[in-house]
Protein backbone atom coordinates (compact mmCIF):
# COMPACT_ATOMS: atom_id res chain seq x y z
CA UNK A 1 0.00 0.00 0.00
CA UNK A 2 1.50 3.58 -0.92
CA UNK A 3 -0.90 5.65 0.24
CA UNK A 4 -3.01 6.06 3.31
CA UNK A 5 -5.76 8.66 2.65
CA UNK A 6 -7.36 10.77 4.23
CA UNK A 7 -4.44 9.88 7.16
CA UNK A 8 -1.44 10.62 5.36
CA UNK A 9 0.62 9.17 2.89
CA UNK A 10 2.77 5.86 3.64
CA UNK A 11 5.51 4.14 1.46
CA UNK A 12 5.22 0.07 1.36
CA UNK A 13 3.32 0.64 5.60
CA UNK A 14 5.88 3.17 6.52
CA UNK A 15 4.10 6.62 7.17
CA UNK A 16 5.96 9.47 5.34
CA UNK A 17 6.44 12.03 7.63
CA UNK A 18 9.34 14.50 6.25
CA UNK A 19 12.96 14.14 7.73
CA UNK A 20 12.52 12.26 11.24
CA UNK A 21 16.28 12.56 11.87
CA UNK A 22 16.53 10.43 8.53
CA UNK A 23 15.28 7.12 10.31
CA UNK A 24 12.20 5.20 8.68
CA UNK A 25 11.18 4.41 11.51
CA UNK A 26 9.11 1.01 10.79
CA UNK A 27 6.62 0.53 13.95
CA UNK A 28 3.28 2.32 14.61
CA UNK A 29 2.90 6.19 14.62
CA UNK A 30 0.65 7.57 17.64
CA UNK A 31 -0.47 10.97 17.43
CA UNK A 32 -0.73 13.25 20.16
CA UNK A 33 -2.53 16.79 20.32
CA UNK A 34 -3.42 18.07 23.76
CA UNK A 35 -6.00 20.64 22.63
CA UNK A 36 -8.21 18.73 20.27
CA UNK A 37 -7.15 14.73 21.30
CA UNK A 38 -8.30 12.19 23.68
CA UNK A 39 -7.23 9.29 24.96
CA UNK A 40 -10.21 7.12 23.95
CA UNK A 41 -9.31 8.09 20.33
CA UNK A 42 -7.48 5.78 17.57
CA UNK A 43 -4.05 8.21 17.72
CA UNK A 44 -4.19 9.04 13.98
CA UNK A 45 -3.69 12.73 13.53
CA UNK A 46 -7.90 12.86 12.52
CA UNK A 47 -8.12 11.37 16.19
CA UNK A 48 -5.00 11.95 18.20
CA UNK A 49 -5.02 11.05 22.03
CA UNK A 50 -4.35 13.40 24.71
CA UNK A 51 -1.57 12.57 26.43
CA UNK A 52 1.32 11.59 26.36
CA UNK A 53 0.85 8.69 29.14
CA UNK A 54 -1.50 7.47 26.73
CA UNK A 55 0.47 7.59 23.83
CA UNK A 56 3.60 5.96 25.64
CA UNK A 57 0.85 3.34 26.91
CA UNK A 58 -0.05 2.07 23.15
CA UNK A 59 3.39 1.23 22.66
CA UNK A 60 5.61 -1.55 22.56
CA UNK A 61 9.09 -1.85 23.40
CA UNK A 62 11.67 -2.47 20.98
CA UNK A 63 9.13 -2.49 18.21
CA UNK A 64 10.35 1.18 16.49
CA UNK A 65 6.49 3.12 17.31
CA UNK A 66 6.95 6.76 17.34
CA UNK A 67 4.96 9.31 19.32
CA UNK A 68 4.49 12.39 17.43
CA UNK A 69 3.69 15.62 19.91
CA UNK A 70 1.37 18.18 17.79
CA UNK A 71 2.19 21.37 18.98
CA UNK A 72 -0.15 24.37 17.64
CA UNK A 73 2.87 27.41 17.69
CA UNK A 74 1.47 28.51 21.15
CA UNK A 75 1.93 27.45 24.86
CA UNK A 76 -2.12 26.33 24.62
CA UNK A 77 -0.76 23.21 23.10
CA UNK A 78 1.68 21.69 25.93
CA UNK A 79 1.04 18.21 26.96
CA UNK A 80 0.73 18.47 30.60
CA UNK A 81 1.96 16.14 33.07
CA UNK A 82 0.62 15.71 36.31
CA UNK A 83 -0.57 12.67 38.68
CA UNK A 84 -3.86 12.82 38.04
CA UNK A 85 -3.91 12.94 33.76
CA UNK A 86 -0.91 9.53 34.62
CA UNK A 87 -3.65 8.08 36.67
CA UNK A 88 -6.00 8.31 34.09
CA UNK A 89 -3.91 5.66 32.07
CA UNK A 90 -2.52 3.85 35.31
CA UNK A 91 -4.37 4.05 38.35
CA UNK A 92 -2.22 2.66 40.13
CA UNK A 93 0.62 5.52 39.21
CA UNK A 94 1.86 7.36 42.43
CA UNK A 95 3.81 10.29 40.93
CA UNK A 96 2.93 12.40 37.94
CA UNK A 97 6.55 11.35 36.34
CA UNK A 98 6.70 10.39 32.66
CA UNK A 99 8.63 7.02 32.82
CA UNK A 100 9.81 6.67 28.84
CA UNK A 101 10.33 3.01 29.78
CA UNK A 102 10.28 1.25 26.48
CA UNK A 103 12.85 0.47 24.25
CA UNK A 104 13.55 1.39 20.86
CA UNK A 105 10.23 3.73 21.33
CA UNK A 106 10.86 7.60 19.64
CA UNK A 107 9.16 10.71 20.67
CA UNK A 108 8.88 13.63 17.92
CA UNK A 109 7.72 17.44 18.39
CA UNK A 110 5.68 18.40 15.32
CA UNK A 111 6.56 22.19 15.11
CA UNK A 112 9.16 24.95 14.37
CA UNK A 113 12.80 23.37 15.27
CA UNK A 114 13.97 26.17 17.10
CA UNK A 115 16.87 25.52 19.68
CA UNK A 116 15.01 27.21 22.32
CA UNK A 117 11.27 26.97 23.31
CA UNK A 118 9.67 24.70 20.89
CA UNK A 119 6.35 24.50 21.04
CA UNK A 120 5.92 20.85 20.84
CA UNK A 121 5.95 20.89 24.61
CA UNK A 122 5.51 19.10 27.57
CA UNK A 123 4.68 20.85 31.11
CA UNK A 124 3.10 20.75 34.62
CA UNK A 125 -0.50 22.17 34.40
CA UNK A 126 -0.73 25.82 34.26
CA UNK A 127 -1.67 27.76 37.28
CA UNK A 128 -1.07 26.87 40.71
CA UNK A 129 0.22 23.51 40.83
CA UNK A 130 3.20 22.19 42.97
CA UNK A 131 5.33 19.97 42.89
CA UNK A 132 4.47 18.49 45.82
CA UNK A 133 1.44 17.47 43.98
CA UNK A 134 3.30 15.82 41.19
CA UNK A 135 4.64 13.47 43.76
CA UNK A 136 8.20 12.90 41.99
CA UNK A 137 11.59 15.36 41.43
CA UNK A 138 12.00 13.42 38.45
CA UNK A 139 9.82 15.06 35.42
CA UNK A 140 10.54 12.64 32.77
CA UNK A 141 12.47 9.80 33.67
CA UNK A 142 13.77 7.55 30.27
CA UNK A 143 14.66 3.71 31.14
CA UNK A 144 14.10 3.17 27.69
CA UNK A 145 17.14 2.73 25.17
CA UNK A 146 17.78 3.46 22.00
CA UNK A 147 15.07 5.99 21.47
CA UNK A 148 15.36 9.13 19.98
CA UNK A 149 13.81 12.83 21.00
CA UNK A 150 13.70 15.14 18.96
CA UNK A 151 12.28 18.76 18.55
CA UNK A 152 10.72 18.73 22.01
CA UNK A 153 10.81 21.06 24.81
CA UNK A 154 10.49 19.80 28.28
CA UNK A 155 9.98 22.68 31.24
CA UNK A 156 9.81 21.55 34.45
CA UNK A 157 8.23 24.74 36.04
CA UNK A 158 5.96 24.54 38.94
CA UNK A 159 3.93 27.09 40.81
CA UNK A 160 5.77 25.97 43.83
CA UNK A 161 8.65 23.43 42.98
CA UNK A 162 11.08 21.59 45.37
CA UNK A 163 14.92 21.47 46.48
CA UNK A 164 16.38 18.49 43.89
CA UNK A 165 13.69 18.69 40.93
CA UNK A 166 15.91 16.83 38.18
CA UNK A 167 14.39 17.96 34.03
CA UNK A 168 15.00 14.70 32.78
CA UNK A 169 16.85 11.76 34.08
CA UNK A 170 18.69 9.57 31.55
CA UNK A 171 18.93 6.24 32.46
CA UNK A 172 18.27 4.05 29.49
CA UNK A 173 21.35 4.69 27.71
CA UNK A 174 21.92 4.67 23.92
CA UNK A 175 19.25 7.39 23.15
CA UNK A 176 19.55 10.44 20.92
CA UNK A 177 18.59 13.81 21.84
CA UNK A 178 18.44 16.28 18.44
CA UNK A 179 17.03 19.88 19.14
CA UNK A 180 15.91 19.57 22.39
CA UNK A 181 15.17 22.12 24.62
CA UNK A 182 14.98 20.67 28.80
CA UNK A 183 14.38 22.83 31.65
CA UNK A 184 14.72 21.52 34.99
CA UNK A 185 14.87 24.30 36.94
CA UNK A 186 12.02 26.47 35.97
CA UNK A 187 10.51 27.91 39.27
CA UNK A 188 12.48 29.99 42.18
CA UNK A 189 12.24 27.29 44.80
CA UNK A 190 14.20 24.76 42.45
CA UNK A 191 16.74 26.79 41.20
CA UNK A 192 17.65 27.90 44.83
CA UNK A 193 17.94 24.21 45.16
CA UNK A 194 21.67 22.72 46.05
CA UNK A 195 20.37 19.15 44.60
CA UNK A 196 18.56 20.22 41.95
CA UNK A 197 19.56 19.42 38.02
CA UNK A 198 18.22 20.07 34.13
CA UNK A 199 19.62 17.09 33.23
CA UNK A 200 20.94 13.58 35.29
CA UNK A 201 22.96 11.21 33.14
CA UNK A 202 23.48 7.34 34.90
CA UNK A 203 23.31 5.45 31.66
CA UNK A 204 26.43 5.12 28.65
CA UNK A 205 26.42 6.24 24.86
CA UNK A 206 24.13 8.93 24.65
CA UNK A 207 24.32 12.08 22.17
CA UNK A 208 22.71 15.37 22.47
CA UNK A 209 22.86 17.29 19.15
CA UNK A 210 21.55 20.80 18.74
CA UNK A 211 20.44 20.96 22.28
CA UNK A 212 19.40 23.34 25.04
CA UNK A 213 20.10 22.49 28.44
CA UNK A 214 19.17 25.05 30.63
CA UNK A 215 17.09 28.27 31.03
CA UNK A 216 17.48 31.70 31.88
CA UNK A 217 14.27 33.00 33.19
CA UNK A 218 14.73 32.04 36.32
CA UNK A 219 17.68 32.79 38.32
CA UNK A 220 19.67 30.27 40.20
CA UNK A 221 21.21 30.79 44.32
CA UNK A 222 23.07 27.44 44.99
CA UNK A 223 25.25 24.99 43.28
CA UNK A 224 22.97 23.25 41.39
CA UNK A 225 23.93 21.78 37.70
CA UNK A 226 22.87 21.87 33.99
CA UNK A 227 24.56 18.43 33.97
CA UNK A 228 25.39 15.49 36.67
CA UNK A 229 27.22 12.53 35.88
CA UNK A 230 26.36 9.37 38.01
CA UNK A 231 26.99 5.52 38.26
CA UNK A 232 30.50 5.33 35.70
CA UNK A 233 28.27 6.81 33.01
CA UNK A 234 30.44 6.67 29.73
CA UNK A 235 31.15 8.04 26.19
CA UNK A 236 28.30 10.87 26.28
CA UNK A 237 28.68 12.97 23.14
CA UNK A 238 27.23 16.81 23.28
CA UNK A 239 27.32 18.59 19.69
CA UNK A 240 26.52 22.09 19.29
CA UNK A 241 24.70 22.57 22.49
CA UNK A 242 23.79 25.65 24.57
CA UNK A 243 23.92 25.53 27.94
CA UNK A 244 22.34 28.90 29.11
CA UNK A 245 22.58 30.41 33.08
CA UNK A 246 20.92 33.32 34.86
CA UNK A 247 22.46 33.24 38.36
CA UNK A 248 22.39 35.64 41.48
CA UNK A 249 25.23 33.94 43.33
CA UNK A 250 28.46 32.72 41.94
CA UNK A 251 28.51 29.04 43.04
CA UNK A 252 25.65 27.41 39.82
CA UNK A 253 27.48 24.87 37.98
CA UNK A 254 27.04 23.43 34.67
CA UNK A 255 28.38 20.15 35.13
CA UNK A 256 28.80 18.04 38.03
CA UNK A 257 30.19 14.06 38.89
CA UNK A 258 30.81 12.61 41.91
CA UNK A 259 33.27 10.06 43.02
CA UNK A 260 32.49 7.33 40.16
CA UNK A 261 30.08 9.28 38.66
CA UNK A 262 31.79 8.74 35.10
CA UNK A 263 33.91 6.41 33.01
CA UNK A 264 36.05 7.01 29.61
CA UNK A 265 35.16 9.97 28.69
CA UNK A 266 32.18 12.59 28.19
CA UNK A 267 32.85 15.69 24.59
CA UNK A 268 31.20 18.61 24.69
CA UNK A 269 32.37 19.88 20.93
CA UNK A 270 30.99 23.55 19.65
CA UNK A 271 29.32 23.94 22.83
CA UNK A 272 28.39 27.22 24.60
CA UNK A 273 27.99 28.12 27.77
CA UNK A 274 26.05 31.53 28.60
CA UNK A 275 25.73 32.95 31.42
CA UNK A 276 24.03 36.67 31.08
CA UNK A 277 25.84 38.80 32.85
CA UNK A 278 24.86 41.59 30.39
CA UNK A 279 20.93 41.25 31.89
CA UNK A 280 21.98 41.12 35.21
CA UNK A 281 23.32 37.19 36.28
CA UNK A 282 26.58 37.15 38.66
CA UNK A 283 29.48 35.85 37.02
CA UNK A 284 30.03 32.07 37.93
CA UNK A 285 33.16 30.84 39.86
CA UNK A 286 33.63 27.66 37.58
CA UNK A 287 31.79 25.52 34.97
CA UNK A 288 32.44 22.66 36.42
CA UNK A 289 32.91 20.62 39.68
CA UNK A 290 34.30 16.73 39.43
CA UNK A 291 35.04 14.71 42.83
CA UNK A 292 38.39 13.39 43.31
CA UNK A 293 38.38 10.53 41.23
CA UNK A 294 35.05 11.04 39.11
CA UNK A 295 36.25 8.04 37.08
CA UNK A 296 36.64 9.82 33.46
CA UNK A 297 37.71 12.91 31.64
CA UNK A 298 35.45 15.55 29.90
CA UNK A 299 36.98 16.44 27.00
CA UNK A 300 36.16 20.43 25.78
CA UNK A 301 36.60 21.18 22.02
CA UNK A 302 36.54 24.49 20.54
CA UNK A 303 33.88 25.64 23.46
CA UNK A 304 32.81 29.54 24.67
CA UNK A 305 32.22 30.23 28.22
CA UNK A 306 30.72 33.60 29.02
CA UNK A 307 30.32 35.11 32.61
CA UNK A 308 32.14 32.09 33.47
CA UNK A 309 36.23 32.17 35.01
CA UNK A 310 37.19 28.54 34.74
CA UNK A 311 36.26 25.87 33.30
CA UNK A 312 36.50 23.86 36.60
CA UNK A 313 35.93 25.18 40.16
CA UNK A 314 38.93 23.65 41.77
CA UNK A 315 42.14 22.11 40.58
CA UNK A 316 41.01 18.69 41.26
CA UNK A 317 38.42 19.46 38.67
CA UNK A 318 40.09 21.43 35.88
CA UNK A 319 42.78 18.06 36.36
CA UNK A 320 40.35 15.79 34.25
CA UNK A 321 39.32 17.98 32.14
CA UNK A 322 40.96 18.33 28.52
CA UNK A 323 40.25 21.36 26.34
CA UNK A 324 41.14 21.43 22.84
CA UNK A 325 40.71 25.07 21.57
CA UNK A 326 42.72 27.75 19.56
CA UNK A 327 45.56 28.98 20.77
CA UNK A 328 45.18 27.85 24.74
CA UNK A 329 46.95 30.32 26.89
CA UNK A 330 47.22 29.31 30.62
CA UNK A 331 43.92 27.05 30.37
CA UNK A 332 41.80 30.14 29.33
CA UNK A 333 40.89 29.27 25.77
CA UNK A 334 37.60 29.06 25.01
CA UNK A 335 36.90 31.74 27.95
CA UNK A 336 35.18 34.73 26.37
CA UNK A 337 36.56 37.91 27.26
CA UNK A 338 35.63 41.80 25.95
CA UNK A 339 37.59 43.09 22.91
CA UNK A 340 40.09 45.66 24.10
Amino acid sequence: MLTNFPNGISSFGVPVMGNIGGIPFTGNYWFVNPIIGADGNDGTPELPLKTLYGALARCVSGHNDVVVLIGDGTSAGTARLSLALAKTITPAATSGTLNWNKNATHLIGVCSPTRVGQRARIAPPTGTYAAATFVGTNFVNVTGSGCLFSNIDAFAGFSAGVNGMVGWAEAGGRNAYVNCNIQGMADATSAAGSSSRDVVISSQENTFTQCTIGTDTVARSAANANIEFTTASARNVFENCIFPFMTSAATPIGIKSATGGMDRWQTFENCSFINSVQSGSTVMDGLSTLAASAGGLILMKNPTLVGITEFGTDATSRGQIYVDGAAPTAGTSGIAVNPT
